[in-house]
């Protein structure tokens, strides 16, 4: 992975209203071995903590159940989640094994590694993953705080004024995404304090 920032176009609705930023990554899981690549990923602003779905990845249903058991064996942290799916229905909290391995809703925390998007790569990170879904892989508030984002009309004749999403970690903050932040937006980063100006090398 090479690039110095993460650049992703508004991907339309079939409707032609609105849309969503869509893009590629790349990790690996650390109750899994085998790595994953170009996963499509929905960047979303509204998701509060970062999910991976591993239906929606290509695990089998078999395996799935298998992680999910070993998961709660072990007492893996999780979460419940009501989300989309669930239409906002509520979910009885589970309390013995069975019930939690009926129950949707749950999300485990795991570790990610070798964690990539957009072709920028980006540090080792928690993340939720859910045994029995089958939405988009979310990456939410929990990764997005800590990046810099802006969205907006790009003014490149070229892109006849898409909506285009620009970011970077602030940890990871150079003088490429300066330039492409004042290229795409006629914007001038300005960071809000001493440490992240001190970031833009």
């Amino acid at each position: 992975m090479t690039n110095k920032f993460i650049r992703i176009k508004q991907t339309p609705t079939k409707f032609g209203i609105g849309g969503s930023f869509l893009t590629t990554a790349s990790f690996r899981l650390d109750n899994l071995e085998a790595p994953f690549t170009k996963v499509i990923v929905k960047i979303d602003t509204g998701c509060s903590v970062s999910t991976i779905p591993l239906f929606k990845v290509g695990i089998k249903e078999r395996v799935c159940s298998n992680l999910k058991a070993k998961d709660i064996m072990e007492k893996i942290p999780y979460l419940i989640s009501y989300g989309v799916e669930t239409g906002g229905e509520k979910h009885k909290s589970p309390k013995s094994d069975e019930e939690k391995m009926e129950c949707s809703a749950l999300k485990f925390k795991h570790m990610m590694f070798d964690f990539g998007i957009a072709g920028m790569s980006l540090a080792d990170s928690e993340i939720f993953v859910n045994y029995d879904r089958k939405s988009n892989v979310l990456i939410g508030m929990d990764i997005l705080e800590n990046w810099d984002i802006h969205i907006g009309k790009s003014i490149k004749p070229e892109e006849e004024g898409q909506t285009v999403l620009l970011a970077c970690p602030y940890n990871q903050l150079s003088e490429e995404y300066r330039s492409e932040l004042y290229g795409t937006f006629g914007t001038v980063f300005s960071g809000d304090n001493s440490d992240n100006k001190s970031m833009m090398k």
